[in-house]
């Protein structure tokens, strides 16, 4: 969960709870078992937690309680079945993914790593479950990275789609300038998912030796497995898409010149090295752009339903 929910008040959280369940059942103890899925549980404090975290998106401040808790446990059991899905598959994550994971988030917060720790304990989370917690959210991407890599939006799809929208006289999605990037990139492999650790102990000395004053190109050049190492990692014309979602959210925060720490993105682990940006504002660029960004996103999901989809036709859950 991107970010701790602070606790309330104990009599407002059981208001709250009694609002979203009451149907002549007593409140259950916050830590008593709510869904079982498969082996791993889910308790009605984490039933609590996420209803609160919806409840704080605006977008959702006139929904009842009792959908908002219906749609809560359907976001906990779908989390849980992905998280499990990514275990049977193999996938796990290192301590120093975990480490860099919490770095990101303290960043984009522009808080200490440390706060991060005192903000999940409020929400009655120990160092140990916060962690643990974290790595679940990493594993989750890394599924949806894997079921969106997958996903190709050709040139001729996005000309089709403009081609029949225009002759079917329906709206295309509105165009808007956006920002091209150019960035130099070093990037390494594992073979597996147990040489993941390794691996990302070796990107964390390449950023040391970065962060000491080495050269980027070069070290580009001598360590990245990408096709861009021949050219010094560059690679131009990056826009919003291009790159695995946690790398682009990282390239969105920095300056021209500053590098990122190792990201751990699928079975790698990448640094970048923003070289500069534009904003790319020709009407047919933008359009074009605007279309393929909506492929990209309808497709990824059909991919994640269905694969969802099986993932919960095969599950037994269990209701308490």
């Amino acid at each position: 969960m991107n970010a701790p929910v602070r606790t309330v008040a104990a009599l407002m959280l059981a208001a709250a709870f009694q609002a979203a369940f009451a149907a002549g059942d007593a409140i259950r103890p916050l830590n008593s078992i709510a869904v079982e899925v498969n082996s791993s549980i889910i308790t009605y404090g984490d039933i609590a937690r996420m209803v609160k975290e919806l409840r704080a998106n605006p977008a959702n401040k006139d929904i009842p309680d009792e959908q908002l808790s219906q749609a809560a446990k359907s976001r906990l059991v779908e989390r849980t079945l992905l998280a499990d899905a990514a275990r049977q598959q193999g996938l796990k994550v290192p301590g120093a993914a975990i480490d860099a994971e919490l770095s990101r988030r303290a960043q984009e917060q522009k808080i200490t790593v440390d706060t991060l720790y005192q903000r999940a304990a409020a929400a009655g989370w120990s160092r140990s479950q916060y962690r643990l917690e974290t790595a679940k959210d990493m594993l989750i991407e890394r599924m949806f990275y894997d079921i969106g890599s997958s996903v190709r939006v050709t040139d001729g799809q996005i000309r089709q789609y403009i081609d029949q929208a225009r002759a079917a006289g329906q709206p295309l999605p509105a165009a808007q300038p956006y920002t091209v990037y150019t960035v130099r990139r070093i990037l390494l492999n594992a073979e597996s998912e147990a040489q993941m650790d390794g691996v990302g102990q070796r990107a964390a000395q390449i950023a040391q030796a970065l962060a000491k004053g080495s050269d980027f190109a070069a070290v580009a050049r001598r360590y990245s497995q990408d096709s861009s190492a021949a050219n010094g990692g560059l690679i131009e014309g990056v826009s919003d898409g291009m790159l695995p979602e946690r790398v682009e959210a990282v390239l969105h925060s920095l300056q021209p010149g500053q590098m990122s720490p190792p990201i751990a993105a699928g079975k790698s682990w990448q640094i970048i090295q923003l070289v500069g940006s534009r904003t790319e504002s020709d009407p047919a660029k933008a359009q074009y752009q605007a279309v393929r960004s909506k492929l990209a996103g309808e497709a990824r999901q059909q991919a994640l339903q269905q694969f969802v989809g099986q993932l919960q036709q095969s599950a037994v859950v269990r209701e308490y």
